[in-house]
């Protein structure tokens, strides 16, 4: 799980932030926690280059990843991620990618994705659960050996949902509401208070107007 810090996190959410400066943290706190009570985890890796935020994480029991070179990107980070799991001798069983900006996510919602993904993965393929808006990708799962189709090959970013598709990945969790909203922006925030907020996320929006608070 990747998990930016420092004034770039959330970006595309500046003007929520100035008003709740704790919540890209909260966010980020929210979504591994889910994760790491998932029963189907085995463990959380998560890579973070903010050293203050990657205590609070290693506190909820998130293996942390510390980012050689912050700024370096989405994709960039991944791939020091991955490359951790295989030095660390993690890679025996398969693995996903899950973006840390999921506030609503709760545990069932991440067994039910990933149950849902298990029979591709057993047949050697990558499985993908698609963004609300059916553009992005919130979680891709794999192998990081193995055979070719089922290899995992993160391509987050603007349009992925196709890019994952074309690379044979298997579209899972689709009637997975919390799973797929993603917040990157104030209406998707919005989105995501109607869905129902992890209770970091919701604290720090606790007594803000809702109009204020995702202005």
């Amino acid at each position: 799980m990747p998990v930016k810090g420092g004034p770039t996190a959330k970006s595309r959410l500046a003007d929520v932030v100035r008003h709740v400066p704790g919540l890209p943290e909260a966010i980020a706190l929210d979504t591994v926690e889910a994760a790491l009570a998932c029963p189907r985890v085995a463990s959380v890796h998560v890579v973070c280059a903010d050293v203050g935020r990657g205590e609070r994480l290693a506190a909820l029991g998130a293996r942390v990843v510390r980012e050689s070179a912050p700024g370096s990107g989405l994709l960039a980070a991944l791939d020091e991620g991955l490359a951790a799991l295989r030095l660390q001798g993690d890679e025996r069983g398969p693995v996903a990618v899950l973006l840390a900006d999921v506030p609503g996510l709760r545990p069932g919602d991440l067994a039910a994705a990933l149950d849902e993904a298990l029979p591709v993965l057993a047949a050697g393929g990558t499985a993908a659960v698609p963004d609300a808006d059916g553009t992005g990708t919130v979680l891709l799962a794999g192998w990081l050996h193995g055979p070719a189709g089922g290899l995992l090959r993160p391509r987050f970013g603007q349009g992925s949902a196709l890019a994952h598709r074309r690379d044979g990945a298997v579209p899972v969790g689709l009637d997975l509401a919390r799973l797929r909203r993603d917040v990157d922006t104030a209406a998707e925030l919005d989105e995501a208070v109607t869905l129902g907020l992890g209770p970091r996320t919701a604290s720090v929006l606790e007594g803000r107007p809702r109009r204020e608070a995702c202005a």
